[in-house]
């Protein structure tokens, strides 16, 4: 019965031992899969059910998607349903890691300092460059612009929370701001004269807003330049998916797949495509609060030097600004 017993007791032991070898093998497994949570609005086809992920496609999502296969880690890209929150939520979230932990926004010192940004400018430097979307009546009058001051007497109107609306304010302007959705219609309202919009987003946005506000027009004769990056924000919660997307953001603009994404995606192809920028008169102004590792970012990665403006920034303002 003795040997019987210790027989038993050897076997258990075993089994135990390979079931505990088994379970570290699964968990260590299940920990190198990192979870990249994006905020997505409830009123999206993905959220609605009219498509699947894999069928959703917005430019940040796919770059998202793009990092991860250079990143050569193993990440679930989760999006999180939910009434999309506005900047300031977004980076309060961020902050405590409350359901979302990767977003997508434009920089400001105390984002940079409170999150983990990605530093390769998801757009490449062109949101710094922007044209108007504006009514027929005050297009003609910008044909008379030639300096900042002639553009101060225009107001402006941007979203709540947006940090343009402190940069523009610094360089005299007339802000008014507003919800995204409703800014459009507020333009059409005569609510403010001009609605500045990065060159990437400029025409494909046009087209949908035109639908609510059929008059506005982009307009052609003036345009402002800042330097004004946008990122991926990562939660200070997860270092690795930070360091993740960062190896692949930089591995995939080595590749030239950034450039490509930019200009091929729906959602900023048309402004590559149609807008003529050869006539534009661009002012430009300063963006005050970039912080300096903003600006080393720019000076890297920036395209505004190859979009054959007809008053291209000297290579001194780029190297500045970024």
């Amino acid at each position: 019965m003795k040997t019987r017993a210790g027989f038993i007791a050897i076997l258990l032991t075993i089994l135990f031992g390979v079931t505990a070898v088994y379970a570290t093998i699964a968990a260590t497994a299940n920990a190198q899969t990192i979870k990249a949570r994006l905020p997505m609005a409830n009123y999206s086809p993905y959220c609605k059910g009219d498509i699947s992920w894999a069928e959703h496609s917005e430019y940040h999502i796919e770059l998202l998607r793009l990092a991860i296969r250079y990143s050569g880690q193993d990440i679930d890209l989760v999006p999180v349903c939910m009434e999309y929150p506005t900047e300031a939520r977004r980076v309060s979230m961020l902050k405590t890691n409350d359901l979302i932990n990767v977003v997508f926004f434009g920089t400001t010192p105390s984002r940079e300092a409170d999150l983990l940004p990605v530093y390769v400018p998801i757009y490449l430097g062109t949101t710094g460059l922007r044209l108007f979307l504006t009514r027929p009546d005050i297009s003609q009058k910008l044909a008379q612009v030639r300096t900042i001051r002639d553009l101060q007497g225009f107001s402006m109107g941007q979203g709540l929370g947006w940090p343009d609306v402190e940069i523009l304010k610094r360089n005299g302007f007339d802000v008014t701001g507003g919800r995204y959705k409703a800014l459009h219609e507020m333009l059409h309202a005569k609510r403010f004269d001009l609605y500045p919009r990065a060159y990437w987003q400029i025409a494909a946005e046009q087209k949908w807003m035109s639908y609510r506000a059929p008059d506005i027009m982009i307009d052609t004769n003036v345009a402002l330049y800042y330097p004004q990056p946008i990122y991926i924000f990562v939660s200070p919660f997860a270092p690795d998916l930070r360091n993740a997307i960062k190896t692949g953001l930089e591995r995939a603009h080595q590749d030239g797949k950034i450039l490509e994404l930019l200009r091929r995606h729906p959602q900023t192809a048309p402004s590559f495509a149609e807008l003529d920028l050869k006539a534009l008169r661009i002012i430009e102004i300063d963006n005050p609060l970039l912080p300096a590792r903003s600006r080393l970012a720019l000076a890297k990665y920036s395209l505004i030097h190859t979009l054959g403006l007809s008053n291209p920034l000297p290579e001194s303002t780029i190297n500045h600004e970024d």
